[in-house]
């Protein structure tokens, strides 16, 4: 719960509007993620009896795979932030390129 309440507290003090865009991405699929795992949980049998199964919950693996990278982005940009640095965050067509100081 730590976790979340210190990424609060640095996404209403970041000015940055890239990084801000990370944050909410961590928000994002966080939520995501755990609907696809729950649904995938309650519903397994149903489901499993489709033509098709949209496996939740490695859906649920990648969406939190995507979450912990969003995450790990936005702490490190921040704490290079309360050292003094410039970073910055690049984007390409609105994907992550790279993380330059």
């Amino acid at each position: 719960m730590f976790q979340y309440s210190r990424m609060y507290k640095y996404y209403i003090h970041t000015e940055d509007a890239a990084a801000k865009r990370i944050a909410k991405w961590y928000v994002a699929t966080i939520l995501v993620g755990s609907v696809c795992w729950f649904c995938d949980r309650v519903f397994c049998e149903r489901v499993s009896r489709w033509p098709v199964n949209p496996q939740g919950h490695a859906l649920w693996h990648c969406f939190m795979g995507f979450n912990s990278y969003c995450a790990n982005t936005f702490l490190m940009f921040c704490r290079a932030q309360k050292r003094g640095w410039s970073p910055k965050l690049l984007e390409t067509m609105m994907i992550l390129r790279r993380f330059d100081f």
